[in-house]
């Protein structure tokens, strides 16, 4: 297993569970990277923009959240904090408040809830909304789990479930021979061999030398801050249109995201970037405008060429098998996404990863 933060450690603890024998090497450790850097939100209705294969996944993987946390929760012994208390949404323009209206069949369509609210009934159920907003798209299925303790938690969960893990290395090539995986080549030199590779390392996917075809996977840097607890935190998911969005956590604290930035392999912190979010984060609960945050970091999402997920088997090299781009869902598709490509290891062909693989892109 290439990369151990979620995307790959959810295949890892999937093979596992069914007997398999699994070695995950890190760059950093498992869980460090955009797992513990997110906001951890479980949100497929805010992040579609209509029905798709995708929305469908995200749906399916939302449901499945619990199954996995509670099984996370007995591997490791801490509680991921998974909440599903909805998510509300401003509209601070008409043409925000019109596609709002328009997103409400076909969100219906597929079974679930979603409504416009006034300002006066959004701000019944959160007093510190701005109160310029002219509606509120109100997601009441929407949840989080907390990710920073999720990326604490996996080391833990890992070796509980039997996997071996190489932390603080990296992979930099692949090796194969007549027309099947070998295993991979370590920085140091060092090989590891194998009869499957499963490719997970996140923003880093597409730079192994020895890949059968490129991985159009790119880095996207994401800026967050934490504010203190005691700040004026709401009690659900709070979103604007333009992806800034309010995530309150357990202890009170409360994080703010996010940017997408096209600065390739640049985790450096930008003060713009953290003033954007820190101002989108004011619009949205103007008492927030006099905090100050006490964490600020950036990391940087795995985004493919259409943003959708690449999973599964590599069309021509046998055992090479895709975990890839999972952009901005990755707290969310994980689970789901493991518990596919696992049993694609496996021989199975499990429904819903089809429209995802990597033939999609040619080459």
């Amino acid at each position: 297993m290439v990369g151990g933060g979620i995307a790959g450690a959810a295949v890892a603890l999937e093979l596992a569970g069914r007997g398999g024998a699994v070695t995950v090497v890190d760059a950093t450790r498992p869980g460090g990277g955009a797992t513990g850097a997110s906001g951890g939100m479980l949100a497929p209705q805010y992040e579609s923009d209509g029905r798709s294969p995708l929305f469908d996944m995200l749906v399916e993987a939302r449901a499945l959240y619990p199954h996995f946390a509670a099984r996370m929760e007995a591997l490791c012994g801490q509680s991921l904090h998974v909440r599903f208390d909805g998510m509300l949404v401003a509209n601070f323009t008409p043409a925000e408040q019109a596609a709002a209206e328009a997103s409400l069949p076909w969100q219906r369509a597929a079974g679930l809830s979603a409504e416009i609210l006034s300002p006066a009934d959004a701000r019944a159920l959160e007093p510190a909304l701005d109160p310029a907003a002219l509606s509120w798209l109100w997601l009441p299925e929407e949840g989080q789990a907390d990710s920073q303790t999720l990326a604490r938690a996996l080391p833990d969960a890992l070796a509980a479930a039997g996997v071996r893990t190489i932390a603080g290395r990296r992979v930099v090539a692949l090796l194969a021979g007549s027309g099947r995986v070998r295993g991979v080549v370590l920085e140091d030199g060092r090989t590891l061999d194998g009869d499957v590779v499963v490719l997970a390392p996140g923003a880093a996917a597409g730079t192994l030398a020895g890949l059968p075809r490129p991985v159009p996977v790119r880095p996207v840097r994401g800026h967050m801050l934490r504010y203190p607890p005691g700040a004026p935190a709401p009690r659900r998911l709070v979103a604007s249109h333009d992806a800034r969005y309010l995530v309150p956590r357990s202890d009170g604290s409360m994080l703010a995201g996010s940017t997408m930035e096209d600065v390739g392999f640049d985790r450096s912190l930008s003060d713009d970037a953290l003033r954007a979010v820190s101002r989108g984060a004011a619009r949205l609960i103007p008492a927030l405008a006099g905090w100050q945050p006490s964490e600020r970091w950036a990391e940087l999402r795995p985004i493919s060429a259409d943003n959708g997920p690449i999973l599964g088997p590599d069309p021509t090299l046998a055992g090479l098998f895709y975990a890839a781009g999972y952009g901005r869902n990755g707290i969310l598709l994980g689970p789901l996404a493991g518990r596919m490509v696992a049993a694609l290891v496996l021989g199975e062909d499990p429904p819903g990863w089809q429209p995802f693989g990597i033939a999609r892109f040619g080459g």
